[in-house]
């Protein structure tokens, strides 16, 4: 079976990286040890670790992530919304000029 090209970190690859963050190991180590890219890993990281304070917490990563996930398309369905009611405002405004003012 051939593995997808493209896949997301899963909650178990997080923890994974988290363990071996708290081990001092480095993100090439950890991309070699996840059988992952080592951009994939770096991303990972520093989405979630801003400052040398920030600690890298696989739970909170995993359910943002899967947060941002599903509500992905909420967002695309809210802009078809707003960009139709706005269709159909300029629509009603035209015939309302067209009526009132340009007879």
């Amino acid at each position: 079976m051939e593995v997808k090209k493209h896949r997301r970190l899963t909650h178990k690859e997080r923890v994974q990286i988290q363990t071996l963050l708290n081990e001092n190991k480095s993100k090439a180590y950890i991309a070699k040890t996840l059988n992952r890219s080592r951009s994939t890993i770096t991303r990972e990281i520093n989405k979630w670790v801003q400052n040398k304070q920030d600690i890298y917490d696989a739970d909170l990563a995993h359910w943002n992530t899967k947060d941002d996930y599903l509500n992905k398309n909420i967002s695309s369905v809210f802009h078809y919304f707003i960009i139709s009611f706005y269709q159909l405002f300029l629509s009603c405004s035209n015939s309302f000029l067209q009526d009132n003012y340009m007879n």
